[in-house]
């Protein structure tokens, strides 16, 4: 018994010694160095992954709280001086237990609000891929989900990443983190696949040049260029709001409607194919559709990049029956067999912020003779009908999360506005707040005591 306690004194001195509190101070500070330059060069996510959340950081934390407790248990039996010591100890202790929850229980993410629509669905930085398999192509079912870090463990080709269906194995040969998408449209052999339409649009200020490509003869594609509302395919609804340009796809080519705005009826009709061209009654603007597959098939290059920029996104090269096909952050890939068709989606995981969220109303402010905004808010209905305006100012502080007014977007063939709502839950800040009171209080005390040992004689 005497020995084991020498042993646990002589462990608890080495966890006290003020040469591991330096030590375990100073990788700590390399480490959030790291993590500084690492979000600099790339992004959060990425200085995330790689530093603060890494093993070492897990590990120098624990290590520290360890060392902070046997300090504080060292100075057994404890004394009225030590009063300061040991709350300073238990602030900080408190404080590194509260990021440790915080980074492990916490939700930093968004929500996307349509307006009338509800939704709970917030969208986090971690990834996932689900599979979903099809027997007509109309109702489909999850066959294989997986949350996936591809940042951290990046895919290379002489060891793909393999899933297994029950006609072949879909194959996932490269990661690309960064990398801007190109588009390639051909011919395609696939019954299911829509139309595809290259077109111009053109006057003596404006030139445009664009692709409209179906992924399955349901599909309705929308090109917006401002003065006019380009679409091709799909179920339609008339939007009097807009002037329009209406495609409807044929064998050989494609018929045309022009809309002009708060008229139900075109102006004018035809056909075209190939190489046509026909005069709009907008802005001297001419429609000329340069190349057309009644089956088109869209095909993705990809600029690879080692650094985030406001065009890139994360992709993986997919291969299946010989085939290979770049498939992007939160789109879909659409994989035929000869009895099934699936869907292999990668995208944002999204987790159930536990309670909906309804958009009443999103309003904007602009600047005085600018289409700049400058402030925006929304009016959001939750919890058994109550409504909040929540600005970037204003949160909504609700069941343990905190949700901000973050950004908006426009809704295609609409004037009305999609609001984002960034949504945060920090489990462990009531610790942090706590230990950081309680370590204020200790350094307080430890001048109050400081005053009172020098004014002894």
């Amino acid at each position: 018994m005497v020995e084991f306690i020498r042993f646990f004194k002589k462990i608890l001195k080495a966890f006290a010694s003020l040469r591991l509190a330096v030590m375990l101070l100073l990788i700590l500070s390399i480490l959030i160095c790291i993590g500084t330059i690492v979000e600099s060069r790339l992004d959060a996510q990425a200085a995330k992954v790689f530093v603060y959340g890494s093993v070492w950081m897990q590990l120098t934390m624990g290590l520290l709280v360890i060392s902070l407790i046997a300090v504080i248990a060292d100075r057994w039996p404890w004394q009225r001086k030590h009063a300061a010591f040991i709350l300073a100890h238990i602030g900080v202790i408190m404080i590194v237990v509260g990021s440790i929850i915080t980074q492990q229980k916490g939700i930093d993410g968004t929500i996307r609000l349509v307006p009338g629509e509800k939704s709970a669905a917030v969208t986090v930085p971690e990834t996932e891929l689900i599979l979903y398999r099809s027997k007509d192509g109309a109702s489909y079912d999850i066959v294989y989900s997986e949350p996936v870090q591809f940042l951290k463990h990046p895919i290379l080709p002489e060891k793909p990443f393999l899933i297994k269906t029950k006609e072949s194995e879909i194959e996932i040969v490269e990661s690309v983190p960064y990398g801007v998408p190109k588009r390639n449209v051909q011919n395609s052999l696939i019954a299911q696949s829509g139309a595809g339409l290259r077109f111009q649009m053109m006057n003596d200020r404006i030139q445009t040049l664009e692709w409209l490509v179906q992924r399955n003869v349901f599909e309705k594609i929308n090109f917006d260029m401002g003065p006019v509302l380009v679409s091709m395919g799909g179920l339609w609804q008339r939007n009097l709001e807009r002037h329009e340009i209406r495609l409807v796809p044929q064998p050989t080519g494609a018929q045309y409607s022009f809309y002009q705005k708060n008229q139900a009826d075109p102006t004018a009709k035809g056909e075209l194919v190939e190489g046509d061209k026909v005069h709009t009654p907008w802005m001297g603007l001419e429609f000329r559709m340069l190349r057309y597959f009644p089956k088109a098939e869209l095909k993705w290059d990809l600029q690879k990049l080692d650094h985030p920029t406001p065009q890139s996104t994360a992709a993986l090269l997919v291969r299946q029956g010989g085939h290979e096909n770049w498939l992007f952050l939160n789109d879909y890939l659409k994989i035929f067999t000869e009895s099934h068709v699936y869907l292999l989606s990668y995208r944002n995981r999204q987790v159930d912020l536990g309670f909906p969220l309804e958009l009443k109303e999103f309003r904007k402010t602009k600047y005085p003779g600018s289409s700049k905004a400058m402030a925006y808010e929304s009016t959001v209905g939750y919890a058994d009908g109550k409504d909040v305006v929540i600005s970037m100012n204003e949160p909504l502080q609700y069941e343990g999360f905190s949700i901000y007014q973050a950004g908006f977007d426009p809704l295609p063939n609409s004037s009305q506005f999609a609001s984002i709502l960034s949504v945060n839950r920090d489990p462990g800040r009531p610790l942090k707040y706590l230990g950081s009171l309680i370590m204020t209080l200790g350094i307080l005390l430890l001048f109050y005591f400081r005053k009172q040992y020098r004014q002894k004689p």
